[in-house]
């Protein structure tokens, strides 16, 4: 039986219910500016990356504001934020005022909070869980960011089919009160915070960096997980240039494309702690490389079956983000020093994150040239495969990765 406790479970909705918003907004941003407003692969690239370099610009300083402030009420305000910026954005697009600049206003508006409420949720979590339960909770938080991805992109699809892709950015913004809802049901009296220091917010921010760079196990985490973060930007950016304009998928097919891919991803995640109990950690850290090893397969699309092909590779791939995922942010979590929390997970969660708007770019700028290279399917193709190759790269930091006494207990989920 889990261990987790009751507290934990108006915390999970409020969870499942922010990544159901993510997947929403974050499917029909990029299909209205690919299928209504027509933008270029940079534009895309650019949007994309948006909402992430929230965390470059906005993640350590959020590390040390939050230092020595309670966090549900930031986790709620941070919803609150995400849902005022895609309804403004949704009504005056259909008012007639849009464009790919207003809706990269609305998923910077967007970023900027989501970096706040993350920083505050990693680390919220260890004050509602013990210790030794982290893994099964970030397991259980894994397996509804996955089903997130199930339903999310094919719910968003149909919504967009039914009321219109301008109005879909309004109504796919919903899931975010229904976040903040559950936030605030949660009853668990959070700790006092620790009582301010006299250090400038700039000194709590080196903190945080000294804290990662002298802890080796945190330090090759973060390293891992930055290079992944690097690919993955690249392949998640091109994945939806590749269906709509190398296989002509619709919206509706596009999303359904992402549904599928997170059935692995579902089972990855109820299976992540499960498999480190009886594998180990570091083994299953170092498989987890199959996320991106597995897009090396993608060339058989000009072979044969291109839609079939590209199903099984989603779908294989994603298993293993929530393996490394669930791993990865239990060790964090139980690594933090007690007192830097926040700055250590606003420190990981920067250096990591800042990577995906940099593969964002690079996938945009590169699909642009490749293509004009090598003809669309052909160019998307090899930077797809190349994306890939770079996020599997992530294993060789923590090949010789050290997992002492200090890991979280395999308590299955």
């Amino acid at each position: 039986m889990s261990r987790l406790p009751p507290c934990f479970r108006w915390y999970w909705f409020s969870q499942t219910a922010s990544f159901v918003g993510d997947r929403l907004t974050g499917f029909t941003a990029p299909s209205i500016a690919i299928l209504v407003l027509h933008a270029s692969s940079a534009e895309v690239g650019v949007l994309s990356a948006t909402g992430w370099l929230a965390y470059p610009a906005f993640g350590m300083l959020a590390g040390g504001l939050l230092a020595h402030v309670r966090k549900r009420p930031v986790l709620v305000a941070g919803e609150l934020t995400r849902l005022a910026a895609f309804v403004i954005v949704g009504v005056l697009a259909m008012l007639g005022h849009i464009s790919v600049a207003g809706l990269i206003v609305a998923v910077a508006i967007a970023g900027v909070a989501t970096v706040f409420g993350d920083v505050a949720s990693q680390t919220y979590l260890p004050t509602l869980v013990e210790s030794r339960s982290l893994f099964a909770a970030n397991s259980r938080l894994q397996s509804s960011d996955s089903l997130s991805k199930l339903i999310g992109p094919a719910l968003a699809g149909t919504v967009i089919g039914l009321v219109g892709p301008l109005a879909a950015l309004a109504v796919n913004g919903l899931p975010f009160a229904l976040s903040a809802f559950g936030q605030s049901r949660v009853r668990t009296l959070e700790p006092a915070p620790v009582p301010p220091r006299r250090d400038p917010v700039l000194v709590r921010i080196r903190d945080g960096l000294t804290q990662v760079g002298r802890t080796p196990m945190l330090r090759q985490i973060v390293q891992g997980s930055a290079i992944r973060s690097f690919g993955i930007g690249i392949v998640d950016t091109v994945l939806l240039l590749f269906a709509y304009r190398a296989l002509g998928l619709s919206s509706v097919g596009g999303g359904l494309l992402l549904a599928a891919g997170s059935l692995g991803g579902l089972t990855g995640a109820f299976l992540a702690a499960r498999l480190a109990a009886r594998f180990g950690v570091r083994r299953m850290m170092l498989l987890s490389g199959l996320e991106g090893a597995s897009w090396v397969a993608l060339p058989l699309c000009l072979l044969f079956a291109p839609v079939a092909v590209l199903v099984a590779i989603r779908v294989f791939s994603s298993v293993w983000l929530p393996v490394w995922a669930v791993l990865t942010t239990g060790l964090r979590q139980s690594l933090a020093p007690a007192g830097h929390e926040s700055t250590v997970h606003a420190t990981a969660r920067t250096l990591v994150s800042s990577a995906t708007p940099a593969g964002s770019l690079v996938g945009g700028v590169a699909a642009g040239l490749a293509t004009s290279w090598f003809g669309v399917t052909h160019g998307l193709v090899l930077v797809l495969t190349a994306g890939g190759l770079l996020a599997s790269c992530s294993v060789l930091a923590v090949r010789r990765v050290s997992l002492g006494l200090t890991q979280p207990e395999l308590v299955p989920a």
